[in-house]
């Protein structure tokens, strides 16, 4: 067997290594058989794809964008959620993998939801659906920024972005998980940085309203709030 052979030999052993035991995590987490299967499917593919490159930030994204490619559209924020939580295990880096555990940072759920063309389309689609039935957790959120001198442009920005969010979240699990996919699924219809930056820091500060203040008949299925 020649240097390279053994090193392409070397480096698949390493990613199915890496694969291995992000699974053995998320089993231990509680995910079933068919969460794990479909995890495995979809980073099989993943690691096929960054196959010989460099591990770099730059390289994985690089595939990422080509994986969600090959994804039918409503699994690809559970394919996108995959991918960031794999990315730890793909570096090696055990001491973020160790944090992100600690924090409850890893899903153990599938959840599908519709990824459109554009967030116009996404916006229209709400619309169409007649969908304006928000928790309360959407006005004591913007009730508070209010509160805290926040400018009405500003108000009306951050409602404009959580509307399609909670849109996403409806008649899904009232569970992190679900909305972790549903922020990705967000990122997937915001093709500017800067709109997704400034999406992430709303859905962050926003995540903890969401999940103490639901709607009446989803009240008491959960449990305590656990770190985006």
């Amino acid at each position: 067997m020649s240097r390279a052979e053994k090193s392409a030999k070397s480096e698949k052993g390493d990613a199915q290594d890496a694969l291995d035991a992000y699974l053995r995590l998320l089993e231990s987490k509680g995910a079933d058989s068919e969460v794990l299967a479909l995890r495995r499917r979809v980073l099989t593919r993943l690691n096929l794809i960054v196959r010989g490159q460099p591990r770099t930030t730059t390289i994985f994204r690089s595939a990422v964008d080509a994986l969600l490619s090959l994804c039918a559209p409503e699994d690809r924020p559970g394919a996108m959620t995959a991918a960031r939580e794999y990315y730890y295990f793909w570096i090696g880096d055990v001491k973020k993998v160790t944090e992100l555990n600690a924090r409850s940072g890893f899903t153990t759920r599938h959840v599908r939801l519709p990824v459109l063309a554009s967030f116009d389309d996404l916006q229209q689609r709400m619309s169409d659906a007649g969908f304006d039935s928000f928790p309360p957790s959407l006005e004591l959120y913007l009730g508070q920024l209010y509160e805290l001198g926040s400018e009405e442009d500003v108000l009306g920005e951050r409602g404009e972005l959580l509307k399609p969010l909670l849109f996403l979240l409806h008649d899904q699990p009232h569970h992190p998980d679900s909305y972790r996919m549903a922020v990705d699924a967000m990122l997937l219809h915001l093709s500017d940085s800067f709109a997704s930056e400034t999406f992430l820091t709303i859905a962050r500060e926003f995540f903890y309203y969401w999940l103490s203040f639901p709607d009446a008949d989803v009240r008491g299925q959960f449990g305590a709030a656990q770190p985006l």
